[in-house]
């Protein structure tokens, strides 16, 4: 008679979010590092952004084709394909000699935590096959997840503080070894698919589009973005996305199957984690802005007002993954948005009637907004992912990725846009700041209603 070991499934679902963490880290972590890298390498502010715009440019627009080849070529060996790269472009970085060689490496970085990230989650759908468990895990799989971004930034500073900002690209060698051997050790086998078809050109595309679009938002930013130069990728983004759309739909096999395209859950859940992103990335932007420009608070008191919010956000994802045994996933999904409502309208409302909301308000609604976000983010997670099916569950995992990495980018370029037109009258950046989450969260609201309540 077989010992069942209890351990290994708690162990295979940390081992499936190391691969996350190492990406979020390398991302917030990497911001603080900058002004570091600015000083040791004497390079500009200009050079030194694209040590963060390499990596999400790599990350968001290969994310889609990475979810193609994890259905072509199985989960596991597309994780330490790209865990395999993510390490050793992080070796390289923390040896990089200058600005140029570091910027490359970590495009590589980018690459490779594409491959990783939507092949850990269909991994994760795979390893456990039961929906009621399945669905626990995922609401604690999410749990990680956001611990290491709301405490990402804390990790970052402390191993900058005490190793430099090359140690925090050397932390990721132990830890992609060890996820690496531990796949190898723990998922006996890799499920493919080798029939399916990859169209080249239709993921160039995507490439291409998103590619332009992040060149034009980011740099935007910092030119303006009337600026001609730029405005050549704003047309280039048009251009690029015709040829997607007019191609994709010929295409034998389009980048997202026709079928998850047909699937009103599939397109309703991937809305709904647009939103979070959006909403979740640009308020904690706007909020750090707030505190440490109009407030003159420290950015280390900034990220303790923001703390409640995450640490709440956090619990959302552990209740989620409690009362989802005994509450339907719409339901829990309809509650959430409900309560992220609520909370922007309280601060909003606040906001118009005194001119001026107080932290002792504020920071109570962003977190019942925050509890909101985190109930909402692991139900939408297992709402895409029971639309997508194991077989397509590659792909799935990529287009919730891809939403994190667009949706953060269109929230922290909208949001700063906000702030550099109204940083004249902070209250007014803080009241349209939470009516734009307001309006975003009832149209999601009202457009989920039709599609997914009542219909698990």
């Amino acid at each position: 008679m077989k010992k069942t070991n209890t351990i290994t499934p708690v162990y295979l679902l940390f081992i499936l979010s190391l691969g996350y963490i190492m990406a979020v880290l390398d991302t917030t972590g990497v911001v603080l590092a900058v002004p570091h890298i600015e000083t040791d390498m004497r390079v500009s502010l200009g050079q030194s952004i694209w040590i963060i715009n390499a990596y999400t440019l790599a990350l968001g627009s290969l994310l889609l084709l990475s979810g193609n080849l994890t259905t072509k070529y199985g989960a596991k060996r597309i994780l330490l394909i790209g865990m395999t790269l993510f390490t050793l472009a992080s070796l390289g970085c923390s040896f990089s000699p200058d600005i140029e060689t570091l910027i490359f490496l970590r495009f590589i970085q980018g690459f490779g935590a594409s491959l990783f990230m939507p092949s850990s989650l269909a991994l994760l759908f795979i390893s456990y096959p039961d929906s009621a468990k399945r669905a626990r895990m995922l609401g604690i799989w999410t749990a990680i997840i956001s611990v290491a971004t709301g405490t990402g930034s804390f990790i970052g500073g402390i191993i900058i503080n005490y190793f430099g900002w090359r140690g925090i690209f050397l932390i990721n060698i132990p830890l992609g070894v060890l996820t690496a051997i531990s796949i190898l050790v723990l998922v006996k086998k890799n499920i493919a698919n080798p029939k399916t078809k990859i169209d080249i050109f239709s993921n160039l595309f995507l490439v291409a589009t998103i590619g332009s679009l992040v060149i034009y938002l980011v740099e935007g930013n910092q030119y303006g973005y009337s600026n001609l130069n730029l405005l050549l990728f704003l047309l280039l983004f048009i251009l690029f996305t015709v040829g997607l759309v007019v191609h994709d739909k010929k295409s034998k096999a389009p980048i997202v199957p026709h079928q998850l395209l047909k699937n009103a859950k599939f397109i309703v859940s991937n809305l709904l984690g647009l939103v979070v992103n959006i909403s979740l990335y640009g308020i904690v932007l706007v909020l750090g802005l707030y505190f440490q420009t109009y407030l003159n608070l420290s950015s280390m008191v900034s990220g303790l007002l923001i703390l409640p919010g995450m640490i709440v956000l956090i619990i959302g994802n552990l209740f989620y993954a409690r009362a989802v045994k005994r509450i339907s996933v719409g339901s829990l999904a309809t509650v959430s948005i409900i309560f992220a409502i609520v909370g922007a309208a309280g601060i909003f409302g606040i906001g118009v009637l005194f001119h001026e909301i107080q932290l002792y308000i504020l920071i109570p609604l962003f977190s019942l907004m925050s509890l909101g976000i985190g109930v909402l983010t692991p139900a939408t997670t297992t709402i895409l992912m029971e639309a997508a099916g194991q077989e397509l569950s590659g792909i799935a995992g990529a287009t919730l990725n891809a939403n994190k990495q667009i949706g953060g980018l269109f929230g922290t370029t909208i949001m700063g846009i906000l702030t550099t037109n109204l940083s004249h009258n902070w209250n007014m950046v803080i009241v349209v700041a939470f009516l734009v989450n307001v309006i975003m969260y009832i149209a999601t609201w009202l457009i989920a209603s039709r599609y997914l309540y009542g219909k698990e």
